[in-house]
């Protein structure tokens, strides 16, 4: 059933062992990670990314996880550390010439002696190529805290949080798409489009759809 659940929604379930550098149980299909053979995940854990990232994006995706690392071990509370959820995307080039959206998140499971991470729960997806698709945060459940990752660091976001459909339409915005336009990419009617938009700007205190958009790119968002 689990596997059917992950086949339909497109994710794939894992724990990972970050000691050992594999993965140790899951659900995995492979369909994910670019219709890469399950042995081959298996066994290159986290280095199954440079089959598929360009050098730029894996270049991106190591300064990342190490920036990840580093805020991980500035936090001094264990019981802070195990509250943490990392999550990034990154543009990916499948062997087959597509381009997709790789969506990775992170949650701790356990640590070792000396409080470093050592298992974490992992969910991987993809979606369809979406605006300005890399980018990282870091969010603290026991808080309610984001970091974004920006101009190489992970800093606390000053807004309130945005979902990844309000972030694409502020992107799409941006481009200078009209609703219509918008509702044909996303696959949802132009209602909830509208809906959506409005509370993304409400969210980032902008009366208009020119200032929300300013206000994202200035932030980092999009």
């Amino acid at each position: 059933m689990l596997g059917y659940v992950s086949r339909a929604i497109n994710l794939d379930l894992c724990m990972f062992d970050f000691q050992e550098n594999r993965i140790i149980i899951g659900n995995l299909t492979g369909h994910t990670i670019a219709g890469l053979p399950i042995e081959t995940i298996r066994k290159e854990g986290m280095n199954i990314y440079g089959r598929i990232l360009s050098d730029g994006e894996m270049e991106l995706a190591k300064n990342i996880m190490n920036e990840a690392y580093k805020f991980f071990t500035k936090c001094d509370d264990l019981a802070t550390r195990m509250e943490l959820v990392f999550s990034w995307s990154l543009q990916v080039n499948t062997p087959n010439g597509r381009e997709i959206t790789l969506n990775h998140r992170l949650v701790p499971y356990k640590l070792d002696d000396n409080g470093d991470l050592w298992l974490a729960l992992c969910s991987i997806s993809t979606l369809p190529l979406t605006y300005k698709i890399t980018k990282a945060c870091i969010d603290c459940v026991k808080t309610g805290e984001r970091y974004d990752y920006i101009d190489g660091k992970f800093i606390r976001s000053q807004h309130k949080y945005l979902t990844e459909e309000e972030l694409s339409i502020l992107g799409y915005l941006a481009d200078g798409l009209a609703i219509k336009q918008i509702s044909v990419k996303m696959g949802l009617c132009q209602r909830m489009i509208e809906r959506k938009k409005k509370e993304a700007l409400d969210k980032l205190g902008a009366h208009t759809q020119a200032a929300a958009v300013y206000r994202a790119i200035r932030m980092g968002l999009i």
